[in-house]
Order: structure tokens, then sequence, then C-alpha cells
């Protein structure tokens, strides 16, 4: 059976898509076609049962009825018997519909769901990664297990990682690694962050109580975020914002006992190679935006009024919390 799985957004929805395309391929023993926006094509390749990668700009969520063009051109000519849409988007449906996929499957949601040949009903408040893999029970009459996010950092980015943590003296095993994404965290749009402050608060909290080492991930838009921690750091502190590609950040994440980011695709980064994580929410829902798992911690901060809310509500006390019922 050819599949295409359809995804649109960022890192972070291709992310929380990896159970789904781990549990299709099980359940088909095929690889899976995956459609998704462009700057998440090279961790889509590295995802369990993904086969071919299908990179679409417009599945950026920026996407607009003609660029989509390219899309629907792709998945008219592989002829493919069924598409599994991740996507809200009703000009992602349509394009779909267009492209003559004989089974396609979505969420319901919208009048745009008269366009999928199966709608199932993935809950409005549930975790969005475990709605998505209720589309895969659902073709599969239901004998698919609780896949889980794998992510293979490859060799390489395993060996560099490595070094990274042995020339600064941090030995596997030794003492708690917790890592801490202080920004953006290779989000394809801005990210509302924590304040470097509470931050560094929380990492020298880390070291005195647990004695942990802390290490300082993220891209170069972080490194801002990262110098303002260092006024405030007390404990000794590895910063690599800006330094690493994504293959070696999650080989060194993989190497952590924990990670603690805001609304971020670290945060299931970590989960596709086995690492906890604290999750800072506020303006977004860590229910439906966080990893899926209880090893995953969510940390939601509570609006004030009427508004939405904003992770200055959440106190250093409450983050440490959360960290400590996850150890």
């Amino acid at each position: 059976m050819n599949t295409v799985v359809v995804i649109s957004g960022g890192l972070t929805e291709t992310l929380q898509a990896a159970p789904l395309i781990a549990g299709l391929a099980e359940a088909g023993a095929d690889p899976v076609l995956v459609a998704c926006p462009a700057t998440a094509a090279g961790v889509a390749r590295d995802l369990a049962g993904a086969g071919e990668v299908l990179p679409v700009a417009a599945l950026s969520g920026r996407g607009r009825l003609l660029r989509l063009g390219r899309l629907w051109f792709e998945l008219r000519r592989r002829r493919l018997d069924v598409a599994v849409v991740c996507s809200d988007s009703a000009l992602v449906r349509a394009t779909v519909y267009a492209a003559a996929v004989p089974r396609r499957l979505g969420c319901r949601g919208g009048v745009s769901d008269i366009l999928f040949t199966d709608r199932v009903s993935c809950g409005p408040d549930q975790n969005r990664g475990l709605g998505w893999l209720e589309l895969c029970r659902h073709l599969a009459g239901g004998g698919v297990a609780a896949a889980e996010a794998h992510f293979n950092p490859g060799a390489a980015a395993t060996t560099v990682a490595e070094q990274l943590l042995l020339s600064n003296g941090v030995e596997n095993g030794s003492r708690l690694l917790v890592a801490i994404a202080p920004g953006n965290g290779f989000s394809d749009t801005s990210v509302v962050a924590w304040s470097p402050e509470r931050y560094a608060h929380l990492a020298n909290r880390l070291a005195s109580r647990h004695g942990a080492g802390v290490i300082l991930v993220g891209d170069e838009r972080d490194r801002e975020a990262a110098d303002a921690m260092r006024l405030d750091l007390a404990s000794q502190t590895l910063d690599f914002c800006g330094e690493l590609n994504l293959a070696t950040t999650a080989a060194l994440i993989a190497r952590c006992d924990l990670l603690v980011a805001a609304d971020t695709p670290l945060l299931h980064l970590a989960a596709a190679v086995g690492t906890p994580s604290v999750g800072l929410f506020g303006p977004t829902s860590g229910r439906s935006r966080a990893p899926a798992g209880r090893e995953h911690r969510v940390v939601q901060a509570i609006p004030a009024g009427s508004g939405s809310a904003s992770l200055e509500r959440i106190r250093v006390d409450d983050v440490l919390a959360g960290i400590e019922s996850a150890l």
C-alpha cells in the first residue's frame, strides 16, 4: 500500500508526526512517503519508518494555493493509495483531494474535513501527536501499538557529541546532565522564551541541589539569550548555542538526562532520542503541543484575567518541581 503523510507547519509538527510515521511503516511493513515543510526535510529523512521525503516550501504554513501546486503534482504522479493528512489547513486538504488519492484520512474539524474519505475524532484538547497516531490506528483497524518517535542523529554527529563532552571533562554517566534551550531552539518561527535570568537561576539551583552539569543548546539566534544567562550563572555551564547543527545537537541531548525548553522543536527532538523533558508553555498549549508520555512534563503558565498566559508567570520553583518529579 503506497502511503503518504502530509504535514504542514514546521519542525515541531514534523516531529509530532513521527509516531504516526513509525506506526504506519510498522503496520504496512513499507517505508512511508513524507511530504513536509522544506525546513524539516533533513530531520524527516532520519525518522523511523520514513522512506522518501518530499520537501514542499508551501507546507510551512505560509504557502498559497498556487505554491501548493508542486504538492498536487507530486502526489498525482505517484498514484498513491492512501494520504494521511496532518494539517488543519483547508488549502492543504483541498490539494490532497485534488490529487485524487483514493483514500484520504484526517482529523475531524472544520468544513474542509468533508474532503476526507475517513474522518477521525482526534479530540480538540488531546495531545496532537497522539491524535495523529489515531489516524494510524484507524487505517490499521486498531492493531497498532503505541508507536514512539525515533530519530537517529547518525554516527558522525554522535561521535562529535561524545568528543565534545569528553574534551570538556564530562564523562558519560558520571553526573546528572541537564540541557537547557534558552531561546528559539531551531524553531521555524520566533518563540516566546522564558527570561535568561530565570534560566540562570534554575541552572544554579540544579547545580547546588543535584550537582548537575548544565549544557546550553540552540541555534545562532539563541546566542543573545545564552550570553545574558552568563551574567547570573554561578555554576560551570557548557555553552553550545549557535555552534552545532541540529543532528549534533540531537546527539548531545541524547547524552543528557533531561532537557528544559519552551515550546520549541527541541522538546520533540529530545523525545525522539529518548531523553525526558520539561516544557515551559505560556501563550501556547502544552496539552496539545508537548511531547506525549509521562516522562515529558509540562509547566503551563496560568493566564492573568482574560488575556493569554505569559511565561513570566512561571517561577523557577515551578520548573524545579517539574524537573525533580521527572528525575
